[in-house]
C-alpha cells in the first residue's frame, strides 16, 4: 500500500481555444444559430470542455462538426476540426488515425499558406510520433515546428515545442540535452507569465534529476511546482506535488521531512473530503513511525486509518492495516495482541472472499429461479407437442442414424486425405528448416572465425575478459581488437538488429574497421569513428530522407598506449567505465550513432585519459543493462551494473566474467534474452 512517485511526463498537443464556457450556454448558442461557421466553432468549444476529462463523451461534438464542415468552403475551419480529431485520437491512443487527421489539417493549412497552423500541426505530429517511439520522425516535426514559430515570433508555441524536444531527449536518456531544452522553455514561459506551464516544467525537470539520482534537485523542483500550485489555489495539483516531495524524502531516508509533508497532505485531503486518500496517507505515516520504532505513534495512526477504512467499507485497505498492526505488535513482543490482529486479518480476508462468493451465489440463484419458471411455462405449453415429437423421432431415427454413419465415413475420408497432405507438408517444412538452420549455423562459424582469436587477445591484452552472449545463432554485436604501432585498439560494437540482419551489419562493420585502422597513419579514436560513420552512410546510401534505412551501429572504441599509459576513447551512445581504487568514472559517449542521425555533430569527441597501472576499463553494448528480469520484470539498468562492477573489481578478470554471467542469468530467469550481450573488461 506504499505511495508511488507521481512522475508524470506530460506532453500537451496544442489546442485552438482557451475558453471553457458552461455547457448549457454553448448548447443554447448551438440551438439558436443557423450559421454553420458558428455551429462548428461552438461544437469545438464543447469538445474542449471534455478533452481534459470524459473525452469520449466529447467525441460526438467533433463528429457533428466534421459532418457540418463538409458543406462549407471555409477550409481553415475544416482544418481546425481535423486538428481537434488528431488531438482526440492522440489522447485516446489511436495514433494512426491521429496522424491521418493531422496530415489532412496540415495539407489544408499549406494550401491556405497559414504558417501558424502548420507550426501547430507539426508540433502535434511530433507529439504523436514520440508516443509511438518514432523519435527521429518526432524530432524532425519539432524542428520544423520551431523553425516556423521562430519566423513568426510565436513565443508560446516555441516554449511548447522546446518542452516536447526536452521530453524526447529524456526518452533517449540524454538528460543533459533534456535539461537544456527544458530550461530554454522555462525562460520563455517566465517572460510570458505562464504559471501553469512553469509548474509543468518544474515537474519535468525534477523527473530528469530523479533519473540522474540528484535527489536534492528533485525535491527542489517539486517544491517549486508546489509553490506555483499553492499560489493558484489548485488543491488537487498541490496534492500531486506534495506527494512527490514526500515520496522522494521517504526514498532518501529523510523520514522527518516526509512525515511533515504527509501531515500537510492529510489536511488538504480532509478539506477535499477524500477519505480514500486519507486512508493511504495515514498508512504512510504509520509506516514511517514503525520504521523509527515509535510503535505507539504507529499504532495510533494505524487505528485512525483503520477506523476510516471500516467506515467507508474499504476492506482491501483494512487488510493492509491488520498486516501492519501484526508486525508492530510482534516488534513489541506483544504476541497475544499480534495473534488477535492475525485472527482479525483472516476474518476480514474471509469476509471479503465470502461477500464476493455470496454475491456470486445470489446471482446464480436468481438465474436458476428465472430459468426454472421459464421452463415450467414451456413444459405446460408444449406437453402435447413433446408427445408428437417422440413419435416423429421414432420414425426418423433410422434415417438420422444412416445419415450419421454416412457423414462420419465421408469425414474420415477427408481427414485421411488431409492428414497425408499435412504429413507431406511437414516433411517439406522440416527439410527447409534444417537447410535454413544449417545455413545460419554455417554463417555463425564464419562470424566466429573472423573474431580475434583467443590466443592473440591474451598475447596483446594479458589481463582481460570478454562476456559475449548472442541472442540467436548469429549476432549483431561483435568485438574487435588489433595491435598497431605498439598500441592496442579495442572496440565493442552493437549493430542495428540482431540475428541474421544484425550479423550482416556486423560483417560490414568488421571489414570497415580493418580497412580504416590499417590505412590510418596516426591512430586517433574520434577519427576512426568519423571515417566509420562516413563509410556506413555511403554504403547504405543514407542521405537523411524519410523513407531510407536508418541502420547503423553503436560503439565504444579505445586506443591503449601501454608504454606511455595513455588511453584514447570515443563512443557512439556506448560509454566507457574506468575504475581506479574505489571510484568508478564514467566517460560519456556522443549521443549519435554510426550512421545517419537527425542531430549530427561534425566529429565524434576524442577523450584522452592518463591511466595508471591497476586501472580497469569496461566497454559494453546495451544488451546487459536493458535485459528484463527480476521480481518486477524491469530492466537491469546502469546504476546496479556500475555497483556490481565496483563490487567485483578486486577479483581476477576471469572470475569477474563468471560473476557477470551468473548475475545476468539469475536476473533473466525464465524470461527470453531480448538482445545480444557484450561486456569487455581490460586491466591496465
Amino acid at each position: 500500500m506504499n505511495r508511488t512517485l507521481l512522475i508524470l511526463l506530460l506532453i500537451f498537443p496544442i489546442t485552438s481555444f482557451s475558453q471553457t464556457p458552461e455547457i448549457d450556454s454553448l448548447n443554447q448558442i448551438l440551438k439558436n444559430t443557423k450559421e454553420d461557421t458558428i455551429k462548428i466553432k461552438t461544437l469545438i468549444e464543447l469538445y474542449d470542455i471534455y478533452e481534459t476529462g470524459k473525452i469520449n463523451e466529447g467525441k460526438q461534438y467533433l463528429d457533428q462538426a466534421l459532418e457540418i464542415s463538409k458543406n462549407i468552403d471555409k477550409k481553415l475551419l475544416v482544418s481546425s476540426v481535423r486538428l481537434k480529431l488528431g488531438n482526440y485520437f492522440n489522447i485516446t491512443g489511436d495514433y494512426e488515425n491521429a496522424i491521418e487527421n493531422l496530415h489532412i489539417a496540415k495539407r489544408i493549412c499549406e494550401e491556405e499558406s497559414y504558417e501558424k497552423g502548420i507550426s501547430t500541426i507539426y508540433n502535434n505530429l511530433g507529439a504523436t510520433y514520440e508516443k509511438m517511439g518514432r523519435y527521429d520522425e518526432a524530432m524532425d516535426c519539432f524542428i520544423k515546428s520551431i523553425s516556423i514559430s521562430e519566423s513568426l515570433n510565436d513565443s508560446t508555441n516555441i516554449a511548447k515545442t522546446l518542452l516536447n524536444i526536452g521530453l524526447l531527449y529524456t526518452r533517449q536518456e540524454d538528460y543533459e540535452k533534456s535539461l537544456e531544452f527544458y530550461n530554454k522553455s522555462l525562460e520563455i514561459r517566465g517572460k510570458l507569465g505562464d504559471k501553469e506551464g512553469i509548474a509543468l516544467l518544474y515537474n519535468n525537470i525534477a523527473i530528469v534529476n530523479y533519473y540522474l539520482e540528484d535527489y536534492d534537485n528533485v525535491r527542489n523542483y517539486f517544491e517549486k511546482a508546489y509553490k506555483v500550485y499553492l499560489e493558484s489555489g489548485n488543491l488537487r495539483r498541490q496534492l500531486m506535488a506534495l506527494s512527490n516531495i514526500a515520496e522522494v524524502d521517504n526514498m532518501i531516508g529523510q523520514k522527518e521531512k516526509a512525515l511533515k509533508t504527509y501531515f500537510e497532505i492529510l489536511e488538504i485531503e480532509k478539506e477535499l473530503g477524500q477519505k480514500g486518500e486519507q486512508i493511504r496517507t495515514y498508512y504512510a505515516i504509520a509506516e514511517i513511525y514503525f520504521s523509527r520504532s515509535d510503535f505507539g505513534s504507529a499504532k495510533k495512526y494505524c487505528n485512525i486509518g483503520l477506523s476510516i477504512a471500516n467506515e467507508i467499507g474499504a476492506k482491501a485497505e483494512s487488510l493492509n492495516y491488520y498486516i501492519l498492526l501484526v508486525e508492530i505488535n510482534k516488534a513489541e513482543q506483544n504476541y497475544k495482541r499480534a495473534l488477535e490482529y492475525s485472527e482479525l486479518l483472516f476474518l476480514e480476508n474471509d469476509t471479503v472472499y465470502n461477500e464476493e462468493k455470496a454475491k456470486q451465489i445470489q446471482e446464480l440463484e436468481t438465474q436458476y429461479e428465472t430459468k426454472k419458471k421459464e421452463q415450467q411455462i414451456i413444459n405446460l405449453e408444449n406437453e402435447r407437442e413433446i408427445r408428437e415429437l417422440k413419435i416423429k423421432k421414432q420414425k426418423h431415427f433410422t434415417i438420422f442414424l444412416l445419415s450419421g454413419f454416412l457423414s462420419i465415413f465421408i469425414f474420415l475420408l477427408i481427414l485421411y486425405s488431409q492428414n497425408k497432405r499435412i504429413k507431406k507438408a511437414n516433411k517439406l517444412l522440416a527439410l527447409q528448416k534444417r537447410q535454413i538452420t544449417d545455413s545460419i549455423e554455417y554463417a555463425s562459424r564464419i562470424q566466429t572465425a573472423i573474431l580475434p582469436p583467443g590466443d592473440f587477445i591474451t598475447k596483446v591484452i594479458p589481463d582481460h575478459f570478454i562476456l559475449f552472449k548472442p541472442r540467436e545463432i548469429v549476432s549483431g554485436d561483435f568485438y574487435w581488437i588489433t595491435h598497431k604501432d605498439n598500441k592496442i585498439v579495442v572496440a565493442a560494437v552493437d549493430c542495428t538488429g540482431h540475428g541474421v540482419p544484425g550479423a550482416f551489419m556486423s560483417m560490414l562493420g568488421f571489414a570497415f574497421l580493418n580497412e580504416i585502422v590499417n590505412k590510418e597513419t596516426e591512430l586517433k579514436a574520434s577519427s576512426i569513428l568519423n571515417e566509420l560513420r562516413n563509410n556506413v552512410k555511403k554504403s547504405l546510401h543514407q542521405t537523411g530522407k524519410d523513407d531510407e534505412a536508418k541502420d547503423g551501429m553503436d560503439i565504444a572504441l579505445c586506443i591503449i598506449d601501454p608504454e606511455n599509459l595513455i588511453l584514447q576513447y570515443s563512443g557512439a551512445y556506448n560509454p566507457l567505465y574506468l575504475i581506479r581504487n574505489e571510484e568508478l568514472i564514467t566517460v560519456k559517449a556522443d549521443r549519435m550513432p554510426i550512421g545517419i542521425h537527425i542531430v549530427e555533430k561534425e566529429s565524434f569527441t576524442n577523450h584522452e585519459i592518463k591511466v595508471q597501472k591497476g586501472d580497469i576499463i569496461y566497454i559494453f553494448t546495451d544488451g546487459y543493462v536493458d535485459q528484463f528480469g527480476g521480481p518486477n520484470a524491469s530492466k537491469f539498468r546502469k546504476t546496479p551494473f556500475k555497483e556490481m562492477l565496483v563490487s567485483i573489481k578486486d577479483k581476477e578478470m576471469e572470475e569477474q566474467k563468471k560473476i557477470l554471467d551468473s548475475e545476468f542469468e539469475k536476473w533473466k530467469g525464465e524470461r527470453d534474452q531480448i538482445d545480444d550481450v557484450l561486456v569487455m573488461g581490460i586491466k591496465i
